[in-house]
């Protein structure tokens, strides 16, 4: 099993940058048109400290890439933040671009206990599919429990926009839940005569837990006030991120 250490932030640095990566996508598919500069402003600021908190666990020899999408993120907030929406979301898109490419690829290269070379390639594949997925779903649920606690017609953040982010993120989660069991019964083999190890019973738990609190987020935008939904989705960002780092170290 891996160990965290100072200079070996696995498996928290490669979720916290799949996860920032995905949530920039997300904010950027976003309309500036109904949606107010300023809570742009907010995310892309967010988004910059939270590429400096990864730079920060990263190996030495590629931590200059995460500063550099900070640095990215920081001329979108800046952009934002002068009410210049179209630069403001070019920056975004950029950073976001790189970020999920080739800041995720040169984490993995740099770190073999998160994507080992020996694993067949059906493995290997749901291994990766995973770990963007894994990112992916915390990434939404954040934006999404974000734009729930800001429906307003002073934000111009609507219901609709929140119901067709949370849509989504239940597809996701579903998605992830999916994959998650493959990849387990991939690397470590299951077997009747074994009965279920930790790492089926904890694939079998997460696919319940987190398509279900997904579930619920997507009913309470539709039958109650945003509190509820808000509070179901950062719910659902806490314990998927307890959930990935768990999957990282009970799959591999």
């Amino acid at each position: 099993m891996t160990t965290l250490t100072p200079t070996n932030g696995f498996p928290v640095n490669l979720i916290m940058a799949v996860t920032t990566a995905s949530a920039t996508i997300f904010v950027g598919f976003l309309p500036t048109k109904s949606i107010r500069t300023p809570f742009f402003a907010r995310e892309t600021l967010k988004a910059a400290l939270a590429w400096v908190l990864v730079a920060l666990m990263t190996p030495p020899s590629i931590m200059h890439y995460p500063i550099f999408f900070a640095l990215l993120c920081g001329g979108s907030w800046w952009k934002f933040s002068r009410d210049h929406a179209l630069s403001g979301k070019m920056w975004l898109s950029i950073a976001s671009g790189l970020g999920i490419s080739i800041g995720v690829m040169l984490l993995l290269a740099t770190t073999p206990q998160a994507y080992p070379p020996g694993l067949a390639q059906p493995a290997q594949t749901l291994l990766l599919v995973s770990i963007y997925l894994g990112g992916a779903t915390i990434g939404l649920a954040y934006t999404s429990a974000l734009l729930a606690m800001n429906v307003s017609t002073s934000s111009g953040v609507t219901s609709a926009i929140v119901r067709r982010y949370v849509g989504l993120l239940v597809i996701l989660v579903v998605a992830r839940a999916v994959v998650l069991m493959g990849m387990v019964w991939l690397v470590r083999g299951f077997s009747a005569h074994d009965g279920f190890t930790y790492e089926t019973l904890f694939a079998l738990g997460d696919a319940v837990v987190m398509p279900g609190l997904a579930w619920m987020a997507w009913r309470a935008t539709r039958f109650s006030s945003r509190i509820l939904p808000t509070r179901f989705l950062f719910v659902l960002c806490a314990f998927g991120f307890g959930a990935e780092i768990l999957a990282r170290f009970l799959v591999l």
